[in-house]
């Protein structure tokens, strides 16, 4: 059995620390904050509540494995909906498109009823394609920890020199169709002429798996966490911010906290921003060379997130509104509001210079008179911008060099975002093994 620490407590924090404890070891938990969860929480003001970060996510098999691997299914303790509505698009020229997220058949007809049949087969062609990327992606990056170097048929198979906005040049003859796959890399933070074409494949991913929320929203998942990790018998400690990883002979020893304190440990777990903790906290030889890669990315850019509650009458919309544009503005309707009245988050992705409200109203949405609360989302780690394929490879690997020492959240391998942070805590819950 060994003594596990983990340092972070958002969901990749939360996620490893249920899988290890689950396998038999020893687990304490430090998050600086006094809440845990991380981007999973809930804003909540006038009778509104509103998700803080994640609403939604594809390949609900990660949340799904997460629990079942740590104790029972999700299901006992929280409910996963699939959502139904299609995600609507609003486009600069005036045209809507209504893209239903898990039905290939009704994606087709809705590319034709938008822009013709040639469109709708060249979409539905490329949505195809990245089937195959999913299957090589799954199997050598995103189950098992990354290769340290991909055979040359998975190379030429992924194309990372082909960058999202090339494939959609290429691909699309449509520009609408062009900035509905350009906003896959638009909601992680990163601009699609940097962001690697096999990216896509989340389009894949969405028509193929659905998209999925859960019943009273994603803070009920942080929830639900916390409650397994009381099952599970874990000491989750707040307020207590770690300001060192202590080693010895390139091996973790335990933690310093900011009160001075020191906690041993044979295994830390770091769910924070790899940045500092390899500037920072962590002073040993073996970390030079992922120092050094680390400190050469740049984070993705957090959306800018407003939340609204209004009062009717206002434009019904789907669960997910995006109004394309400069910059990209996505609406989601997914809050709870009191009778009479809607709770809207309102996330911009891009660098505002206009006021939110300022921002719908160019868009189509005059809701500035309907305005009864307004509260903003408190920035979070949205993780490593992509600037080329190589980023790839210098974001930090699950398992460092320092032996004992592991990455997971959005800013280590595979990236950012619900499946993929899950899924690093699965493989870093993999490479430590049962006690």
């Amino acid at each position: 059995m060994a003594n596990v620490i983990v340092v972070g407590a958002g969901l990749a924090g939360l996620a490893s620390a249920v899988r290890l404890a689950k396998l038999g070891h020893q687990v304490t938990v430090c998050e600086r904050d006094e809440r845990l969860g991380g981007a999973l929480g809930r804003v909540e003001a006038d009778g509104f509540t509103w998700d803080a970060g994640a609403a939604s996510t594809t390949l609900p098999a990660a949340l799904r494995d997460l629990f079942r691997k740590s104790g029972r299914p999700i299901e006992s303790l929280v409910q996963l909906d699939p959502v139904t509505e299609p995600r609507r698009h609003l486009f600069a020229d005036g045209s809507v498109l209504d893209l239903p997220v898990s039905d290939r058949g009704a994606q087709e007809e809705a590319w034709t009823g938008l822009a013709g049949g040639a469109v709708a087969e060249q979409w539905t062609a490329l949505v195809d394609g990245y089937g195959d990327t999913w299957q090589i992606l799954r199997k050598t990056s995103l189950e098992p920890p990354l290769e340290d170097k991909l055979s040359l048929k998975t190379i030429r198979a992924l194309k990372p020199w082909r960058s999202l906005e090339k494939v959609a040049q290429r691909e699309l003859s449509d520009d609408r169709a062009r900035a509905v796959l350009r906003h896959f890399a638009a909601q992680g933070g990163s601009d699609a002429s940097l962001t690697p074409g096999y990216m896509g494949v989340w389009s894949y991913l969405e028509r193929t798996f659905g998209r999925w929320t859960i019943a009273g929203g994603f803070g009920a998942l942080a929830d639900a966490l916390v409650q397994r990790a009381s099952e599970r018998k874990i000491t989750v400690r707040t307020s207590a911010e770690v300001v060192a990883i202590t080693t010895t002979d390139s091996a973790v020893t335990g933690v310093r906290l900011a009160d001075g304190e020191e906690l041993a440990a044979d295994i830390v777990v770091s769910d924070i921003d790899p940045r500092d903790l390899f500037e920072r906290l962590v002073d040993d030889p073996a970390a030079k060379t992922v120092r050094k890669k680390v400190l050469s990315t740049h984070q993705a850019q957090a959306a800018y997130v407003v939340h609204l509650g209004l009062k009717d009458p206002v434009p019904e919309l789907p669960f997910e509104t995006v109004l394309h544009g400069t910059p990209t503005v996505v609406v989601r309707t997914g809050g709870t509001a009191p009778a009479g009245h809607q709770a809207w988050s309102v996330l911009v992705h891009g660098y505002p210079t206009d006021d939110v409200l300022d921002l719908l109203v160019a868009r189509g949405l005059p809701v500035r008179e309907h305005v009864v609360s307004r509260q903003t989302s408190p920035s979070w780690w949205a993780g490593v911008a992509w600037e080329g394929y190589k980023t790839a490879r210098r974001r930090p690997a699950n398992v460092s060099p320092v032996k004992g020492l592991y990455c997971v959240g959005a800013g280590a391998h595979p990236g950012s975002g619900v499946p993929a942070t899950a899924l690093g805590a699965a493989i870093v819950a993999d490479a430590v093994g049962k006690a």
